[in-house]
């Protein structure tokens, strides 16, 4: 029987793990829900933003230092009914916090799960700024393992983009596991392309 993986967000509180409080989850709808990393997201939470509502939250490109980006938000169009839409703030994004992405295996593996980053669904190309613009070493988004402990006060992560990923444990599972990860992005100090841009993140496994 295959093994499911349910792909998780903490919008209460990012000290608490799935297992003991699982109401301060959101299991996300693959088909339909989406993540927003921008600045200001405080007027994004009652709808689902337009471009223009994007580009006014968009985060500014600092000309001396890199710039983290500072919120992200789940879009949960799942939830959608009658028009109205439910949006939640990621708690614990980029912060020194252990239980923000959820990553939730019912079963074994016979790899051990790992975060990639790609520019769409084909999972062919890494050509986007957000991911290095075909250097995996530069991508902006920085990801840390967290399932088994804190990333650390200001935490850098690795870059991911394509072949380049974060395995999300130490080994293969062999029984059902929760695996925890965080993930930031960082702009580049005087970066000389604005962009808004949409990019892919795969959790990776195989099963026996």
């Amino acid at each position: 029987m295959a093994t499911v993986m349910n792909f998780r967000v903490n919008y209460v509180d990012a000290d608490h793990d799935y297992n003991n409080y699982n109401s301060d989850y959101i299991t996300v709808d693959l088909n339909n829900d989406y993540l927003i990393w921008s600045d200001s997201l405080a007027d994004l939470l009652t709808h689902e933003p337009t471009a223009e509502d994007l580009n006014a939250a968009a985060t500014v490109i600092d000309d001396v230092l890199p710039i983290t980006v500072a919120k992200c938000l789940l879009m949960d169009y799942s939830h959608d009914v009658g028009g109205s839409y439910y949006t939640h703030l990621v708690k614990g994004m980029g912060e020194n916090k252990r239980y923000v992405f959820g990553f939730c295996f019912d079963g074994a593996t016979a790899t051990i799960p790992r975060l990639e980053a790609w520019d769409d669904d084909t999972h062919t190309t890494t050509a986007k700024h957000v991911l290095g613009n075909g250097t995996p070493a530069n991508s902006f988004v920085k990801a840390v393992k967290t399932t088994s402990s804190l990333p650390g006060a200001g935490w850098a992560g690795i870059a991911i983009a394509g072949s380049t990923y974060l395995e999300l444990d130490d080994a293969v599972l062999t029984i059902a596991k929760d695996l925890y990860a965080n993930v930031k992005i960082i702009i580049p100090a005087d970066y000389a392309t604005p962009a808004a841009e949409t990019f892919v993140l795969t959790a990776r496994y195989t099963y026996l």
